[in-house]
């Protein structure tokens, strides 16, 4: 699996984002240790993953509301498009 960007926090190393924020972590995305968050990619199209998301985004809401949450969401988002 290829890096966009690497993030490291409490030894945690993720592929996009942040790991206390919005990160890409070994087959998934989620908000910080928030597994209600988190969308595997395993098994899953670009397109089905980005649905899940989408269905995902009354939960997430709290999540998006400052800046930095914001742009390790959109730093994942563009992992995933090149990536799966």
């Amino acid at each position: 699996m290829s890096t966009l960007e690497t993030g490291n926090f409490k030894g945690t190393s993720v592929e996009a984002g942040a790991a206390n924020l919005w990160h890409i972590h070994k087959d998934h995305i989620k908000y910080d240790t928030i597994n209600a968050t988190r969308v595997d990619f395993n098994g899953r199209t670009l397109e089905k993953i980005m649905a899940k998301l989408a269905d995902n985004a009354p939960l997430n809401a709290p999540y998006l509301q400052r800046a930095d949450q914001k742009s390790t969401y959109d730093q994942c988002l563009k992992w995933i498009e090149k990536y799966c």
